[in-house]
């Protein structure tokens, strides 16, 4: 069964509670810019400059994006490990930080050598753009491609167990995709498509200045369409029954 981007994006309305969600979701990818937007915020932490209050602020940002991050990757799980699997409920937040904490880790232990072959890549190519900075351009897109095509697979990987190991099992991760190839191409296309069209809206919401204000929860809801292309691959991967306490190991 192929993937339906349509199926991606009228899933959350399914849900019979899912407008509070998405409100919950995006007002915690608000609160970072929280204190850009409104001036006596900005000042209590910028103007002198309050160390005590800015790491606060910063504390709690993180937190919020760990909580969305580990959101993201439960209602993978639930949609695959569950038939039909609904939104989960957000009392179980610091869960959902557990679980971003966790993907953080692991995703950044795999990105360490993306990370050095950008930053070579970087130092030896041109600082202007011309004829001899092509083939670097072009080498950081492959590599760009490169790095999304196994982060997509990796996390996927993790969604199912909440392991940090599960983001670095490459052989555990492939035999996901190897009897599924062209639904994995069509995966990593899907997210493309979609990342484009989101970097289009948040161009015209900024432009649009007090839109911008709803660009927190149209990004979360953006979040849950990634979700659930993610969860249709994963239902297809095989036969193997992932069970619910695996993610409470």
């Amino acid at each position: 069964m192929g993937l339906s981007l349509k199926q991606a994006f009228i899933f959350v309305p399914q849900d019979k509670n899912w407008l509070p969600k998405i409100l919950i979701g995006g007002l915690l990818l608000f609160f970072p810019v929280f204190a850009f937007i409104f001036p006596g915020i900005n000042r209590l932490l910028f103007n002198p400059l309050n160390y005590y209050w800015i790491t606060i602020f910063g504390l709690l940002a993180l937190t919020c994006l760990l909580g969305v991050a580990g959101y993201f990757f439960k209602v993978v799980h639930n949609r695959i490990v569950h038939e039909n699997g609904r939104l989960p409920s957000w009392k179980f937040f610091t869960y959902f930080v557990h679980i971003g904490i966790k993907s953080c880790i692991g995703g950044l232990i795999f990105s360490i050598p993306f990370i050095i072959l950008f930053s070579l890549l970087a130092f030896i190519s041109p600082l202007s753009i011309s004829d001899e900075s092509v083939p670097y351009i072009a080498a950081g897109v492959v590599l760009h491609i490169i790095y999304t095509a196994l982060y997509i697979m990796l996390a996927l990987n993790f969604s199912l167990d909440f392991k940090i190991q599960s983001f670095l099992n490459v052989k555990k991760a492939y035999t996901l995709i190897k009897h599924n190839i062209i639904n994995y191409i069509l995966l990593v296309c899907y997210c493309v498509l979609v990342s484009l069209c989101m970097l289009i809206l948040m161009i015209l919401l900024v432009n649009g200045q007090i839109l911008a204000l709803i660009l927190p929860f149209v990004s979360f809801y953006i979040c849950l369409v990634y979700a659930d292309l993610f969860a249709q691959f994963g239902v297809n991967t095989g036969k193997e029954i992932y069970k619910e306490a695996n993610c409470y190991s």
